[in-house]
């Protein structure tokens, strides 16, 4: 479980393909709810209260494993129930549990998508892919085995 913390921790934000705005730092203002995020095909969505594992890692488990990963998930769930993104101009901060990661961002265009280029505070850079769609936030990072993909929805 702490591996996963510490992996959905450095995932911050993803993105969404297709339709989706072109967005500017005013549109991330505020306070985002994280909703739902998947990682290494296991995909929670903390408001329906449901685990779905990939058809790829359901052939390669057998059922006993498949009953530790439900478990072990919903601990999981409990802890990020409460995770948000909080935006207040280009100063970032993210909960995920009981962690918290600060930083600072600009938005920038690369290749048709658009990125958030993150810094934490530990001077830790990186870019994510950002979009937001149908008034959801869409936050991803890495790629194959390593992407992470997390959906918040702004909070009144």
């Amino acid at each position: 479980m702490k591996k996963l913390i510490a992996l959905c921790f450095t995932m911050c934000f993803f993105t969404a393909i297709g339709t989706a705005q072109k967005l500017t730092q005013k549109d991330l203002q505020g306070t985002w709810k994280m909703e739902r995020f998947s990682a290494n095909g296991i995909v929670i969505d903390l408001w329906a209260a449901t685990i779905t594992l990939s058809p790829e890692l359901e052939k390669q488990l057998t059922a006993e494993q498949k009953k530790d990963i439900q478990s072990g998930m919903a601990q999981v769930m409990e802890v990020f129930k409460e995770s948000y993104a909080y935006v207040d101009g280009n100063n970032l901060r993210q909960t995920m549990g009981p962690q918290e990661q600060k930083g600072t961002f600009t938005v920038k265009d690369q290749d048709g998508k658009q990125f958030l280029a993150f810094t934490s505070e530990a001077g830790v850079a990186e870019d994510m892919a950002v979009s937001i769609k149908d008034k959801k936030l869409y936050i991803s990072q890495g790629t194959g085995a390593e992407a992470a993909e997390f959906i918040y929805t702004k909070q009144p």
